[in-house]
């Protein structure tokens, strides 16, 4: 029954809407409205993009221990999902040295980034 349901999953229609993974958010330190304010934002760029698949969002608090998202932002990158990081402290989270996080300076706040790679 599980192969029948993978198999059939592939062709269903997907929706025309991106959908957002957050990480976490209940640790960033920011109020619920603070939160709605950032997803508001960010569910209408990536329409006005085009973009309709998983999209992945981090709120990252440099000040807590144990918030290492790099396996999470790894495999979203090798299935050509925009990851995003918000940044809820003072750091944006360490990359290894052939990517970067571009700030995006579309959004109202200097805490937003995207990830990606570095062409050499």
């Amino acid at each position: 029954m599980k192969l029948i349901e993978s198999f059939l999953s592939k062709f269903r229609k997907q929706s025309p809407y991106p959908t957002v993974t957050s990480y976490g958010q209940l640790d960033s330190g920011l109020s619920d409205k603070q939160i709605q304010a950032v997803m508001n934002w960010l569910f209408p760029s990536l329409i006005n993009a085009g973009y309709e698949g998983r999209a992945h969002l981090i709120w990252y608090n440099d000040s807590l221990e144990n918030n290492n998202y790099w396996h999470t932002i790894a495999r979203s990158f090798r299935r050509d999902e925009p990851v995003f990081l918000y940044k809820c402290g003072n750091k944006v989270h360490p990359l290894p040295e052939q990517y970067y996080w571009r700030l995006m300076p579309e959004y109202p706040t200097l805490r937003m980034y995207q990830f990606g790679i570095k062409e050499d």
